[in-house]
């Protein structure tokens, strides 16, 4: 089994399998696809064939049968156990403003801006807090020549 299948296999528990099997290909899609990773694009590269019609994968991310709690938990049982076997975790949090607002984005607010804001002067604008979370990971060496710790 290919590292790519077995990867792919950790997500199928958080879909139906004709779910899946869409999913499947959208991923391949994302992993491949040059330029910006739209699901048209995605479907350009992950079914060159067009075994699916186009609607399916629009219909899996819109309104399938899969669960996005079930997969973040699946990615983050596999990656900490690949890179912080230890048990030790270290995670980078940041927030950023993303400038998308509308009575149809969810979550859109106004947020402190970051990027205007100085030491005297904060800038609020609408807009999509997105938090993001990485798991900091050392890669055998690197963190020897690079001077982080």
């Amino acid at each position: 089994m290919s590292g790519w299948t077995a990867l792919l296999e950790l997500a199928r528990s958080g879909f139906t399998t004709p779910g899946f099997a869409v999913f499947a290909d959208l991923l391949l899609g994302w992993v491949l696809a040059p330029g910006p990773r739209t699901i048209t694009g995605m479907i350009t590269v992950g079914d060159p064939g067009r075994r699916r019609a186009h609607d399916a994968y629009h219909r899996l991310v819109r309104d399938g049968a899969w669960s996005m709690t079930g997969l973040w938990r699946v990615l983050a049982i596999h990656a900490i156990g690949s890179f912080a076997p230890t048990g030790v975790v270290a995670l980078d949090c940041d927030d950023t403003l993303f400038h998308k607002s509308g009575p149809k984005v969810e979550g859109a607010g106004v947020f402190r801006d970051a990027v205007r804001s100085t030491v005297r002067r904060v800038v609020y604008a609408l807009g999509l807090n997105l938090v993001v979370v990485t798991l900091r990971v050392h890669p055998g060496g690197a963190e020897h020549r690079s001077g982080y710790p």
